[in-house]
């Protein structure tokens, strides 16, 4: 089972996994814009918004898989 919290732990960067990812210019543009306004890396705001969205995924997972009451 997967924990639905994935946020980003203080974990060592050789203990996390790696992924590549290919985006439009227009949308690196933006993610780099965003990433200046926090003070972050667009790794890391990249980060966040990957793991965001999987904890959404795994709430609405967790939610669609509970048995109806009917």
């Amino acid at each position: 089972m997967y924990e639905v919290n994935s946020q980003l732990p203080n974990l060592p960067a050789k203990n996390l996994k790696r992924v590549t990812s290919y985006v439009p210019p227009n949308a690196y543009n933006v993610l780099e814009d965003w990433a200046k306004k926090e003070d972050r890396t667009v790794s890391n705001l990249v980060s966040r918004i990957v793991s965001e969205a999987v904890d959404a995924y795994l709430a609405k997972k967790t939610t669609e898989d509970e048995p109806s009451s009917n």
